[in-house]
């Protein structure tokens, strides 16, 4: 049973959950979503323009094992409702998330984006404010069954404002498809969109609270005073430039600390168990390849930098296993890993249906061609280094290292300093920063980049 966010109080055990948010124009499909990521009928749906969801409605959801409320606000811009009644119970019902909102699905269908769009979208973020960026996964509803089984597909459609929007908020988006297309139960399609909705909720940074909220509000309804008087005709300039400061701010502040992989990138430890790499610790045994038939492990003995509260812009390389199951390898541009005949390359010269990587089969490496390679941005990175510089990281094999020009051997020389210095000087807990000892040696960079200038030179030749 749905419960009205109005009438609970703070002592209503549910409350102690944080929120998930569904926000977005009526009609865009929210309630259908919402019963999709729940797995049964518990919001009433409608196909019509005019929106049933008249006050926001909450129910318990489990994500991975973390409890939340899963909240369904009224749709914005409705065909009955004033926009300033809709905005303000979607106020009050904010206010009632004590415990802070984890995740905001804007809720966005596909046949709708348009030239109202960018309108759409500057009132809702002037809305929540700048610091709901951080926490917004953007869902489309009404999609094509080629835009929802392919994603690069997608991507190519997306019009010059929604990738700008995009970029606002991580690249994070997934599809709630249709079910008039994809009726098949338990269809892989629609549980891929469904999981990876609840990797990115999972993955959300600290919690967006009712007093940043009431902050913007109170922001919001002095701006709202001003433009009706007259007073401030600059005002909505000023609001959108800010918008974009903190997630700006922290995608520079990557770009200068070089490269990691994902946290949830999957590993294999020496016991069989398959773990994220979020989940790594110094000493734990991995699975680094395979030598004449031979599982090869190695132990990890530093993790350079790792954070769970900034925006990170990955590689996404999708490729088909043996099974006929679809993999995803996430590693920032500049990573290294490795090719056929044991070469490496960086992460951003993957080519689909040209590059050859090394993928494990559960028995050996085999080659595999990529058939999708594109960028996104999600929370979080974490820099396993293991004794042998080398990993497999979701099932393909990568090198350790990343940002100097791809040279394995001589990376795993220069490395040999590191490793004694942590042996003597072991350092347990993982920091945001990058190991000072790797930025000292990153003072050496310029060797490795002269030889690869010089090989680029011979081989011109």
């Amino acid at each position: 049973m749905t419960l009205e966010l109005r009438s609970r109080m703070l002592t209503d055990p549910y409350s102690t959950a944080p929120a998930i948010l569904l926000f977005g124009k009526t009609g865009a499909g929210k309630s259908t979503l919402a019963n999709m990521l729940i797995g049964e009928e518990k919001f009433q749906t409608s196909d019509g323009s005019d929106s049933l969801t008249q006050i926001c409605q909450s129910t318990l959801i489990n994500i991975n094992g973390k409890e939340y409320n899963l909240v369904d606000t009224p749709g914005i811009f409705d065909t009955q409702k004033p926009d300033r009644e809709v905005l303000n119970e979607i106020a009050q019902s904010i206010v009632q998330c004590c415990h802070g909102i984890s995740a905001i699905l804007y809720v966005l269908a596909w046949e709708k984006i348009g030239r109202e769009f960018q309108d759409i979208t500057n009132e809702t973020l002037k809305f929540l404010g700048q610091e709901s960026c951080r926490h917004i996964i953007v869902v489309f509803t009404k999609c094509k069954k080629e835009q929802t089984e392919d994603r690069v597909y997608m991507e190519n459609n997306f019009n010059i404002n929604l990738k700008s929007f995009m970029d606002k908020v991580g690249n994070r988006w997934v599809i709630s498809p249709n079910l008039e297309i994809f009726k098949r139960q338990n269809d892989p399609v629609v549980e891929r969109h469904m999981d990876d909705l609840k990797h990115y909720i999972r993955l959300m940074p600290n919690l967006y609270t009712t007093e940043l909220f009431d902050n913007v509000r109170i922001a919001r309804e002095k701006e709202l005073q001003e433009i009706e008087s007259n007073e401030n005709k600059t005002g909505l300039v000023k609001t959108s430039e800010k918008i974009d400061a903190g997630t700006v701010v922290a995608k520079e502040e990557v770009k200068k600390k070089g490269t990691c992989f994902s946290l949830r990138s999957e590993v294999i430890l020496a016991n069989g168990k398959r773990i994220e790499a979020s989940q790594l610790s110094i000493g734990d045994k991995v699975f680094c390849g395979e030598k004449n038939g031979k599982l090869i492990f190695s132990e990890i003995y530093a993790i350079i930098h790792a954070d769970n509260q900034t925006d990170t812009q990955y590689q996404r390389i999708d490729y088909l296993k043996l099974d006929g199951t679809e993999g995803t390898l996430r590693l920032t541009p500049k990573h290294h890993l490795f090719v056929s005949q044991g070469k490496t390359i960086f992460a951003e010269d993957v080519r689909a249906h040209e590059t050859e990587l090394l993928l494990f089969d559960g028995k050996k490496l085999i080659p595999v061609i990529p058939h999708r390679v594109t960028r996104e941005w999600e929370l979080g990175y974490t820099a396993p280094f293991t004794q042998s510089g080398k990993i497999v990281v979701d099932d393909i094999l990568c090198s350790c290292y990343a940002v100097a020009p791809p040279y394995q051997a001589i990376i795993d020389f220069v490395m040999i300093s590191f490793r004694l210095y942590s042996w003597i000087m072991p350092t347990p807990e993982c920091s945001k920063e990058i190991h000072p000892y790797i930025r000292y040696l990153k003072r050496g960079q310029w060797i490795l980049e002269q030889i690869d200038y010089f090989n680029m030179i011979i081989k011109r030749s």
